[in-house]
């Protein structure tokens, strides 16, 4: 049998009776796992602090770095403002920066940069530091930072965000180098003030009127300026490099040999040559008269050596000097020939009881030698009159013929008016002149002729015209003037040696006389030979027709204008 117990029922129709809820458990914390977890959390904090303050050094130094490059990077004193500026307004967070630099010339600081915005535009200048530190004092908006103290002061000025202050670190790499912005500031003034020394200096060299040369210790040529381009007649860069004696040829132009160089002398020496006078060869080859003064510039014990030498053409110089010379031997001469004759003259008439014709034939003579004197006073009064500035001409209408029958009733007084020849055009305009000055011209031009011609032979005046122009010659048979003299005859005191050694007397102003007078008249004069090939000399000049006389040129008047020197002499 089995023994029955009670079991519960199962099935769809009864359910357990649910068993009562309970509270989760609690966990317990450990303490030691409490303590690591705040060790832990502390680390971090100080981790990234000490990340923070190493990402600071770094962009300190990073901005350090960044202006030493500035620093480093030269320019003028406005161009390292502006860079400056700019980067410590970076650095500082700022809205606006500006640099002031104290004036070098004069007290007060100048505005160089500015760069961002200011709640008060700053000043364009201060009139000192002092002054600059008031303005922060009375605006708060406006921070200064002060590079350099020394005069002149270096100024910058950051403007303040309004909303928040500057960056502090910013503002501390701005201290720390504020003392080599400051040097840097004075580094690029001594720059700036250099390079226009620099170009003042070249300024002055390339613009001098001498010649200005400098060699290296070998006197290779090393620099050239441009009037020794022009008196040398060679370029600078085809001169540099070769030697001096080569570039100035002082040897072929009878300076100086080798042995007796003045830039050897001083750069040997190191002693400067003030003045010494020799010679170069010129552009066209011909010898020129020079001053020079030749200085060995100093230089370190183990840099080049440089020697200038200044050169001036002093050939104008000698040519017065000679002009000097050859007026005293000449007005003594001229001057002493006849006062010895007066004298000689006048001692006979009051020392000897003479016929009456004979007294008269002295007394004669006695008035041709005073009338030679007194032309020779009127030849220098006239030179005296013709380097007056302007010289004043009385111009009036008159006829070339009229002229030169003047002078030949003159000559008729002495019988020299036999020898002279006209070939004259009946139709010859007017001329419009100084009429007693063109007559002394011609006075002069034929009395030359008829002093240095044979007596038999004819003077012969001609007269064309070619334009606004009346072109005139003189022709003579004469000693004739050497090609060479030709242009020196027109100068004063100068004389052709074929002249001279002929001693036929003369002062030798009447050529110089007639150039200046024609050449006031706006005409040129010029000395040639015969066009028909015959021996002597043909002396030419141009006069201005009447202005009614000259012809028109498409409707308007022309212009005068003397013809050239060709036209001139036939």
């Amino acid at each position: 049998m089995t023994e029955d117990r009670d079991e519960p029922e199962t099935g769809p129709e009864s359910d357990p009776e649910p068993e009562p809820e309970s509270d989760p458990p609690v966990p317990t914390i450990d303490p030691e796992l409490a303590v690591l977890r705040a060790r832990l959390a502390a680390l971090e904090r100080e981790y990234r602090s000490a990340f923070d303050q190493a990402q600071r050094e770094a962009d300190a130094l990073f901005a350090q770095y960044q202006l030493s490059q500035l620093v480093a990077s030269g320019g003028s004193p406005a161009e390292l403002g502006r860079a400056v500026v700019v980067e410590l307004v970076r650095l500082a967070g700022a809205d606006g920066g500006a640099i002031w630099l104290g004036e070098t010339v004069q007290p007060g600081l100048a505005l160089i940069a500015r760069t961002g915005e200011f709640a008060t535009p700053p000043p364009d200048d201060l009139v000192d530091l002092a002054a600059a530190r008031r303005l922060a004092a009375d605006g708060p908006d406006l921070r200064l930072i002060v590079l350099g103290e020394d005069q002149p002061a270096s100024v910058v000025g950051l403007a303040v965000p309004a909303d928040g202050p500057l960056d502090d670190d910013g503002l501390r790499v701005a201290q720390l180098a504020r003392h080599e912005l400051a040097a840097a500031f004075a580094g690029a003034r001594l720059r700036e003030a250099l390079e226009r020394e620099r170009h003042e200096l070249g300024a002055v060299v390339d613009g001098a009127t001498d010649v200005i040369i400098q060699v290296d210790e070998a006197r290779r040529v090393v620099r050239l300026n441009p009037a020794g381009e022009r008196t040398l007649g060679i370029e600078a860069a085809d001169a540099i490099g070769r030697s001096c004696a080569d570039v100035l040829g002082c040897a072929i132009a009878g300076g100086h040999g080798e042995d007796h160089c003045p830039l050897a002398e001083v750069i040997a020496s190191s002693d400067a040559i003030g003045y010494r006078e020799t010679a170069i060869r010129g552009a066209q080859g011909a010898p020129i008269v020079i001053a020079g003064g030749y200085s060995r510039a100093p230089s370190p014990p183990s840099g080049p050596i440089r020697a200038t030498a200044i050169l001036r053409d002093i050939s104008a110089v000698r040519a017065l000097e000679q002009l000097r010379e050859g007026f005293v031997a000449t007005v003594s001469h001229e001057l002493r020939t006849p006062l010895a004759l007066v004298r000689g003259y006048a001692e006979t008439i009051l020392h000897f009881e003479l016929p009456a014709e004979e007294q008269r034939e002295y007394v004669e003579r006695i008035h041709g030698v005073t009338s030679r004197l007194g032309s020779l006073v009127d030849q220098i009064l006239d030179i005296t009159h013709l380097d007056a500035d302007p010289l004043i001409l009385e111009r009036a209408p008159v006829a070339f013929a009229a002229l030169v029958a003047r002078l030949r009733g003159d000559l008729a007084l002495s019988g020299a008016d036999a020898r002279l020849v006209t070939d004259l055009p009946a139709d010859l305009p007017p001329i419009e002149v100084d009429i007693v000055r063109i007559g002394r011209v011609l006075e002069n031009l034929v009395g030359n002729a008829l002093k240095y011609a044979p007596s038999p032979t004819p003077i012969v005046v001609a007269a064309t015209v070619d334009g606004d122009w009346l072109l005139a010659t003189i022709d003579d048979e004469g000693v004739g003037v050497p090609e060479a003299e030709r242009s020196l005859v027109l100068e004063p005191f100068h004389r052709a040696w074929n002249v001279r050694e002929s001693r036929i007397p003369g002062t030798g102003l009447g050529l110089y006389i007639c150039r200046r007078l024609v050449e006031a008249h706006g005409g040129r004069l010029s000395i040639g030979d015969r066009p028909d090939g015959r021996a002597g000399t043909r002396v030419g000049f141009s006069l201005p027709l009447l202005a009614d006389r000259r012809r028109p040129v498409s409707g308007r008047t022309r212009r005068a204008q003397a013809p050239s020197q060709g036209a001139v002499r036939g």
